[in-house]
C-alpha cells in the first residue's frame, strides 16, 4: 500500500495486466505507453471504474527527449518509486541473415537500452525495499525461428538485469526477470507464423493452455512483494511446463 510502480509498456497486453494487478494492491501506477491512445484512454477508463491511482503516460522510451519528460512526469507526482517493471518490448521478426543493423538497432533501442535509460532517471529516486522486474522470453536462451533480433535483445536484458542485481542488492532493491511463455496478447500478430506457433505452443504444454497476462502479472507483483525480498537477480518462468520437454 502506498507504493509508487511505474510499468513501460503499461497500457497493453502484460504490462496492462501488471498495471491494473499493482493498482488494485494499492499502489500508485504510472503506466508509460508510445503509441496507441485508444489503448490507454481504456485502461484509465477502467482504472476510474474502480478508482484506481492509475496514470497513463506517454512517451516513447527510445527518445531521450521523451524520456526525460516521462521521468519530469513521473517527479511532479512522487519524490519515491518503489516498483520499476519493464513490460516494453518490439522488433523486427525476419531470420538472422535477413536483418540489418536498423532492424537490430531499433529492437535492441526499445528492449534494452530504453529501460536502462529509464533505470538510470529513476533509481536514484527508489528507496530501499525497491523492486525491478523485466520480462523476457525462452527466446532470450533457445532458438526460434524469426526471432533471432528479440531473442538476442532478451538475452543482453537479462544479463543486463543480473549485473543490475548483484549491484543493486547491498542497497536492498531487488532485480528479477519473468519468462512467461506464450501469451495469447497483440504481439503474436507480428509473427508470419503465428498461429503455427499457438498451436504448437497448445501441444507442448502439460496444462493444455497458454498463460494468461493476469497470471503473469501475479508473479510480478509477487516479486515486487516483502516475501521475495531474498530472490535476487532470477529468472521466473511461467510457462505451464512447456519448457520441461527437450
Amino acid at each position: 500500500m502506498g507504493r509508487v510502480a511505474v510499468v513501460t509498456g503499461g497500457t497493453r497486453g502484460i504490462g496492462r495486466a501488471v498495471s491494473l494487478t499493482l493498482a488494485r494492491s494499492g499502489c500508485r501506477v504510472y503506466a508509460i505507453y508510445a503509441r496507441s491512445r485508444k489503448a490507454a484512454s481504456a485502461l484509465q477508463e477502467e482504472a476510474s471504474r474502480e478508482g484506481l491511482d492509475l496514470a497513463c503516460v506517454r512517451a516513447d522510451l527510445t527518445d531521450a527527449d521523451q524520456v526525460a519528460r516521462c521521468v519530469d512526469a513521473v517527479r511532479s507526482g512522487t519524490d519515491h518509486v518503489d516498483i520499476i517493471v519493464h513490460s516494453a518490448a518490439s522488433g523486427v521478426h525476419r531470420e538472422a541473415m535477413e536483418l540489418t543493423h536498423r532492424h537490430l538497432a531499433f529492437t535492441f533501442e526499445t528492449n534494452v537500452f530504453a529501460i536502462h535509460r529509464l533505470l538510470t532517471a529513476l533509481v536514484p529516486l527508489m528507496p530501499s525495499g525497491g523492486r525491478i522486474v523485466g520480462l523476457t522470453s525462452a527466446g532470450a536462451t533457445r532458438v526460434s525461428r524469426y526471432y533471432a533480433a528479440v531473442g538476442s535483445s532478451k538475452g543482453a536484458l537479462e544479463s543486463l538485469f543480473r549485473h543490475l542485481a548483484w549491484e543493486m542488492a547491498p542497497r536492498g532493491v531487488t532485480v528479477n526477470l519473468v519468462s512467461p511463455g506464450m501469451v495469447l496478447t497483440e504481439a503474436i500478430e507480428a509473427f508470419p507464423d503465428g498461429e503455427r506457433r499457438v498451436e504448437e505452443a497448445l501441444s507442448r504444454t502439460p496444462t493444455g493452455r497458454l498463460t494468461t497476462p493476469e497470471e503473469v502479472a501475479a508473479v510480478v507483483s509477487f516479486l515486487c512483494s516483502e516475501a521475495a525480498s531474498q530472490i535476487i537477480g532470477e529468472t521466473i518462468v511461467v510457462d505451464g511446463g512447456k519448457g520441461l520437454q527437450a
